[in-house]
């Protein structure tokens, strides 16, 4: 009676010591395949009005060019407009633009 619990703890103990081992290889598995992904770089791009990077596929664009937010985007457009309509003053009075 002795030797059959004794059997049934060590197969118990055997049972979940492969269990473990087979859950925590999995895991490992998943972790190298995530480090994988994640060593693969990104293009990042500029954004003209704030002068922050971040990823391209991450990033608006409008009129050519990257921005990180709507607003950002907004702000420096409406900027390049006032300088576009200032250059084109210059030009009809004799300036030079550039």
């Amino acid at each position: 009676m002795l030797l059959r619990f004794l059997s049934f703890v060590i197969l118990s103990y055997l049972f979940f010591a492969i269990l473990k081992f087979l859950l925590s290889w999995g895991k490992r598995q998943r972790g190298l395949r995530s480090q994988e992904r994640s060593t693969e770089t990104e293009e990042m791009v500029l954004d003209p009005q704030c002068r922050s990077y971040l990823a391209k596929d991450e990033a608006i664009l409008r009129s050519g060019r990257y921005f990180c937010s709507d607003e950002c985007a907004k702000v420096y457009l409406a900027r390049g407009k006032e300088n576009d309509e200032g250059a084109g003053m210059k030009d009809r009075e004799g300036g030079t633009s550039l």
